[in-house]
């Protein structure tokens, strides 16, 4: 049942922007919450149509085509030239308009229509770590004469569903719901690479009114679809459509469900008036018959619907559009190179990408085991689409009416979502995936596609995988198969399982940077996972693996205190630019946490042996922490008894570890009374310092900001990470200051979507001093946003995914009746 407005409209359009509100919505019967955004301040980007794995399409709140990675597409990237990006930076182009009498509009901004150039997501690539200039991305925007644009649009975005109301002054009211398949806990129904565009034509007039509503759709460019000709062919079945092929094996359908008058075209940003006849004729491609096959050079689509209303009346017309790219190009497969690390003995591979040649691995995409083709997927959705809209719409109102949740929280923890269908990769066990991937194939998560592009950065997916974990397990399973599958002899677990700056690719693995914490987070995700399924065989699957691991990383720095210092060898730890030297807070309070969980295992496989080993390195580094590391308010950020350095700067993060334990059930690692203490003096010097926005990483004890040039605030004097920034947050919730953790969590969540307006463009860092982005787009680390609700509550995994909890609801709310 739908909750109405007095409007007729998709949602209100007379809320005030910029700000989180509750309101009534078309599809849920019980407010909403979310953001409304409009022309004259968009977000950066909007959101993202796709699901797991199948690329996505950013739809602009400005009426406008965004990044793009529906194809496969793979860029230069604009600082790093020998990167690769893999998604397509946006030309900027409309894809709705309407007709109606001699009239037409063009249901863009008026600013994406007069030519020129427009700024587009400021990326300053870490202006205070490399002191490179910030340049924004400019993107051309079209000349679209002889047609009027849109006078507002108002935008509401709520991953997968991005609704937009149009402001004319047509006698007919226009409302967009573009939407993709996105179902937590249905990982097939996530994985169809398709959207739906519904649009809401609406005559509020006293007149019958007729008219043209037209889609337009630029399609791959033939880099993209590995070829330059490409086959059109009209489909007329429950998808009315025309279906564009390449000879690359790339193809898409762009159509309409149900019996619509229906022409078809070539693009119509081809040629700038094409727009202003859409009533009449659409353009139409170039072309020539070869063997019964019509051949195009265009690779471009446009559809368009004729219609009539009566007075009064309003109609859904429903766009839809499919893509199909089964193949995925990664990294090239061979080292050549002879730059190597021997430290200690061991053999490591450099942290570079440089000297990689010999063939190319290629993978093979989910979703192409279930669709042969665009078609095929188009006569899915085209059967299903209802049914798949009611199930987005019933798990996102669990989320809106979960009333223990503030209001800003229900609309956050909804589009943190997207990083998901920005950053994911699912593929099948083909080679060059081993036997060892069957049957889920392997999935991981991209870095930043457009920024750091890393596959399953290992300290990413500690941050980043729980959605992934809560909502799709078996997918988290697949991914940590891949970590065990190249973990070293030695016990070391890979940093990533492919190369930073390449092409997504799932086998070819980094090791060494980061060593002090790679098993740490392979051993936390690998608890995560058990703990919320309940599954003995992921422990007896994994057991060995994690022993190893964990006696690997508890003997990279022997003697008293070893288990809380860096390691012998260097290789940094998640604060990777920086000094660090000696035991570590930390870094030494996840090693803590990491041992209760291996403790806990090791129990429960009946180990009594590795159970004793444990206990001693937990006691060896709760005594070093304790005695040599307290500062008489908080724990000291590094101290090397050797050499006698120390860095006595407050870190705002060093109870990660804290955190870490008590979200999966376990005690604490650090003494109570002291964790509070620390938080007070947190409290009073790195959130002191940056009250709007968060808690800097370090400062000095009296509270003020680290010089400028120190070799400990590398990231800048006011820096800090978005998701230990929610780690932090969550630390105080459950250490018993849960307002204050609520709000804290609040005041930055409000200046990334709010003020900075990144709700689907989250960075990895930014200023504490005026909350601009520093570096990264499209971080999946934000995704530790979904541990909040537990915390709120003081929940560990295991219960927050309990029969009748909100991860519970979510799914069974989701599910195909």
């Amino acid at each position: 049942m739908s909750h109405t407005n007095s409007q007729g409209t998709l949602f209100p359009t007379d809320l005030p922007p910029l700000r989180w509100s509750e309101f009534p919505a078309a599809g849920f019967a019980r407010p909403v919450s979310g953001i409304i955004y409009r022309t004259g301040q968009p977000p950066c980007c909007g959101v993202p149509l796709g699901g797991i794995s199948t690329g996505c399409l950013d739809i602009d709140a400005r009426g406008v085509y965004g990044f793009s990675s529906l194809f496969n597409p793979s860029f230069l990237h604009p600082v790093h030239q020998n990167w690769r990006i893999t998604r397509k930076p946006p030309a900027p182009s409309p894809f709705l308009g309407l007709a109606v009498g001699d009239k037409t509009w063009v249901l863009a901004a008026q600013e994406m229509m007069t030519g020129g150039t427009i700024p587009w997501c400021t990326e300053p690539q870490m202006l205070e770590v490399q002191g490179k200039e910030s340049k924004p991305l400019m993107a051309a925007c079209p000349v679209v004469e002889g047609v009027q644009a849109a006078r507002e649009i108002h935008y509401w975005g709520h991953y997968p569903v991005a609704d937009m109301e149009f402001e004319t002054d047509a006698p007919v009211g226009v409302g967009l719901r573009a939407w993709s398949p996105f179902l937590p806990g249905d990982t097939a129904a996530s994985n169809i690479p398709a959207a739906v565009f519904e649009v809401h034509l609406r005559n509020a007039t006293d007149q019958p009114q007729h008219g043209t509503i037209a889609f337009d759709f630029p399609g791959p460019d033939a880099q993209d679809a590995r070829a330059t000709e490409f086959i059109r062919q009209p489909v007329d079945e429950d998808v009315r459509g025309m279906l564009v092929s390449s000879t690359g094996g790339v193809n898409y359908i762009l159509g309409v469900i149900g019996n619509e008058h229906v022409r078809f075209g070539a693009g119509l940003t081809t040629n700038p008036t094409a727009w202003s006849r859409i009533a009449t004729d659409l353009p139409q491609p170039a072309r020539r018959e070869h063997q019964g096959l019509v051949l195009s050079h265009d690779f471009s689509c446009s559809v368009a619907v004729d219609f009539s209303l009566a007075a009064g009346q309003e109609k859904v017309v429903r766009f839809l559009l499919a893509w199909y790219a089964p193949v995925l190009e990664g990294a090239k497969k061979t080292w050549t190179g002879d730059d190597r690390l021997v430290i200690d003995g061991y053999l490591r591979q450099r942290w570079l990408t440089s000297a990689w040649a010999g063939d190319t691995n290629y993978y093979t995409q989910m979703y192409a085991a279930r669709y042969d083709s665009a078609l095929d997927v188009a006569r899915r959705m085209a059967v299903e689409h209802e049914t798949l809209l009611q199930r987005v719409l019933a798990w996102q109102a669990v989320v809106y009416t979960e009333d223990r949740l503030p209001v800003w929280l229900r609309d956050a923890l909804v589009n943190n979502l997207c990083l998901i269908a920005e950053d994911s990769y699912w593929v099948q066990a083909k080679p060059p995936v081993g036997d060892w991937g069957y049957p889920e194939g392997v999935f991981a998560l991209n870095e930043s596609p457009r920024g750091c592009p890393h596959i399953s950065c290992i300290p990413c997916d500690w941050y980043g995988n729980l959605p992934v974990v809560l909502f799709f397990p078996e997918l988290a399973l697949s991914n940590l198969k891949a970590f065990k599958q190249y973990q070293l002899e030695d016990g070391e677990i890979p940093f990533a399982i492919g190369r930073i700056g390449d092409l997504p690719d799932l086998t070819t693995p980094e090791y060494y940077w980061q060593v002090s914490l790679n098993g740490t987070c392979y051993i936390d995700m690998v608890d995560r996972l058990w703990q919320r399924t309940g599954d003995e065989t992921v422990l007896r699957a994994f057991y060995d693996s994690v022993k190893r691991c964990n006696t690997f990383t508890m003997n990279l720095r022997t003697g008293p205190g070893g288990v809380i210092s860096m390691p012998e060898i260097g290789g940094m730890e998640w604060f990777e630019f920086g000094e660090w030297a000696g035991m570590a807070a930390h870094m030494g309070g996840l090693r803590l946490a990491q041992l209760r969980m291996v403790e806990r295992m090791a129990e429960a496989m009946g180990d009594a042996e590795y159970v004793e080993r444990c206990r001693a390195w937990l006691a060896d580094g709760c005594r070093a922490m304790e005695e040599e590391m307290w500062a008489g308010s908080y724990y000291l950020n590094f101290y090397e008894k050797e050499t006698g350095k120390k860095s006595d700067d407050v870190m705002g993060y060093q109870l990660d570890g804290e955190w870490a334990a008590r979200y999966h059930g376990l005690p604490g690692v650090f003494r109570a009374d002291r964790v509070k203490t620390t938080l007070d003096t947190i409290k009073r010097c790195n959130i002191a310092l940056t009250p709007d926005v968060g808690a800097a990483n370090f400062v000095r004890p009296d509270g003020s900001p680290l010089p400028s040039g120190s070799q400990v605030a590398v990231y800048g004097q006011y820096a800090m990470f978005p998701p230990e920034l929610v780690v932090l947050a969550m630390t105080y919730m459950v250490a018993g200051e849960r307002e204050f953790g609520v709000d804290l969590c609040r005041r930055h969540w409000e200046n990334l979507t709010v003020r900075q307006r990144h709700p689907w463009d989250l960075p990895n860092i930014v200023r504490g001093d005026t909350g601009a982005r520093v570096f990264g787009t499209d971080y999946y680390q934000n995704m530790m946003l979904w541990a909040v609700p537990a915390s709120i509550d003081n929940l560990d995994i295991t219960t927050f995914c309990a029969p009748g909890s909100l991860v519970d609801r979510m799914i069974q709310a989701g599910k195909a009746e």
